[in-house]
């Protein structure tokens, strides 16, 4: 009996041992590699665990990162409990940051985590070659190095061409004004016209610069 008692009490000893670990942030823009728009902002990881099917939780290091978006320190964590680390997210920040991220425990951890900075865009089209009511068109725009960063996504359906939404027959928006904030970068547009004579399609780029606005129109 006792040889047992002291088999269990060395595997709860392991399990919960401590493991000193090394943890560096970085956050860098997704363009330019810099990080000071997140200079000062604040991080901090949390451990939890669940005794008795009740889940408990605390914070165990803060700190800032410093000018370029950069913080290292060392971390102690148990084999048996989680840690999950956040960063404050400053404002016009329109694509990625840091909600949360789990810290391995078997390694050293190297969190990047890339964003970008927001501008304004407004999309306008004009119908200037209308043939009649059943003119048909639809476009898209997108991030040209990353459409994961952002693709607007209006007139498609998996991925395709939508063929239930369109605009309808000789449209003119060219006078409306409608801003949207959008990730900073360079766009591909690419849209797609059908009429009773044919299918015409047109491509073309533009560029939206950080707390700017940007205005494009597509003349079809």
């Amino acid at each position: 009996m006792k040889k047992t008692i002291y088999i269990v009490l060395i595997l709860f000893f392991a399990a919960s041992c401590k493991k000193k670990t090394s943890v560096v942030i970085q956050a860098q823009d997704y363009i330019t590699g810099d990080g000071s728009a997140y200079a000062g902002q604040e991080y901090a990881v949390s451990e939890s665990w669940t005794p008795f099917q009740e889940t408990k939780s605390k914070i165990v290091a803060t700190g800032f990162l410093d000018d370029n978006g950069k913080a290292s320190f060392n971390l102690k964590m148990k084999n048996n409990r989680k840690y999950v680390m956040g960063v404050s997210q400053p404002d016009n920040i329109c694509y990625g940051g840091l909600v949360q991220h789990y810290l391995d425990h078997e390694k050293n951890n190297l969190v990047i985590f890339e964003y970008t900075h927001c501008g304004y865009l407004d999309i306008k089209s004009n119908n200037i070659n209308c043939e009649d009511a059943n003119d048909e068109f639809r476009y898209k725009y997108y991030v040209s190095s990353n459409p994961d960063i952002y693709i607007y996504k209006g007139f498609l359906y998996n991925g395709v061409w939508d063929p239930e939404d369109f605009i309808k027959g000789c449209q003119d928006y060219s006078g409306i004004y409608i801003y949207n904030q959008r990730p900073v970068g360079n766009y591909t547009v690419e849209w797609e016209v059908k009429r009773t004579s044919g299918t015409t399609t047109g491509i073309d780029n533009f560029t939206i610069t950080e707390n700017d606005s940007t205005s494009y129109l597509i003349e079809y």
